[in-house]
């Protein structure tokens, strides 16, 4: 049973200094802090999950630097890749995008980043695994399973937490689409170009009646569009935050338009 927690404990300090290494990543050509990560605390699994594959995998091979090397691009591209593909059909939402990047496979891997895991690969078995384990062989062993239990339970409270989160703010999205897509069909009914020219367009109604009606449910539409970009939740916003190149595959407009908003109201607080 050690052996389980001790592995377990492996999946976390790889999930944090996974977590640590993008945040910085990220966060240094951006300018500001950013929390990456699926999870809402410091941890990103899958990280954590890769650290474990391949040092369980590729430790055998730890003398021979090319082999190890190429294992570790292939092993750590083929889990990214998988991620993604994943997340996107469960969550509709596409969490990173390479497109912008020259070599890339459908967005959801790209060359640059597979190298660079390579190297992480290396420098992990060859340096930080083995600082990693004797840190952990050292904890006695009735303490063990209470530390590992602790971030076990951890694990599962942030991931309950992430995925409702997740749910609520697509649900959130999707209204907001709908609401859009209905402001859309009306606007064309004027042959307005633009959501915000729907009001103005109203002007050529020469039926009193008909515009008050049109007037009115506009109005309903443009206060449930507010409430919805206004409402975002702490946690729903630190996921939009932490992947800025996210892209939901049923509802980027609404998503586009929450994130211009957090962006705005950045630069208000900013003075």
């Amino acid at each position: 049973m050690d052996n389980f927690w001790i592995l377990f404990l492996v999946f976390t300090v790889y999930s944090f200094l996974g977590w640590l290494t993008e945040s910085i990543y990220c966060s240094v050509p951006a300018g500001k802090w950013i929390n990456r990560g699926f999870l809402n605390g410091p941890f990103c699994p899958i990280y954590g999950v890769g650290g474990v594959v391949v040092v369980s995998a590729l430790s055998p091979f730890k003398d021979n630097l090319i082999v190890l090397y190429l294992a570790g691009v292939l092993m750590t591209t083929l889990l990214e890749y998988v991620t993604g593909f994943a997340l996107e059909k469960i969550f509709h939402t596409k969490y990173w995008d390479y497109s912008t990047h020259r070599y890339h496979l459908q967005g959801r891997i790209c060359l640059e980043n597979s190298l660079l895991f390579g190297v992480m690969c290396v420098v992990g078995i060859l340096v930080i695994h083995p600082t990693v384990m004797r840190l952990l062989t050292s904890i006695p062993a009735t303490v063990l399973p209470w530390v590992a239990g602790t971030f076990l339970l951890y694990f599962a409270c942030d991931t309950t937490l992430s995925v409702y989160t997740i749910f609520k703010l697509n649900g959130k999205l999707d209204e907001m689409q709908q609401i859009l897509d209905e402001i859309r069909e009306r606007a064309a009914s004027f042959k307005a170009d633009k959501i915000e020219t729907m009001q103005s367009a109203l002007g050529s109604l020469i039926d009193e009646e008909t515009r008050a009606a049109y007037q009115k449910t506009l109005s309903e539409l443009y206060e449930k569009k507010d409430k919805i970009e206004t409402d975002v939740k702490c946690f729903q916003c630190r996921v939009i935050s932490a992947f800025p190149t996210m892209k939901s595959l049923k509802c980027n407009e609404s998503l586009q338009r929450i994130r211009e908003i957090q962006e705005k109201a950045r630069r208000i607080r900013r003075g």
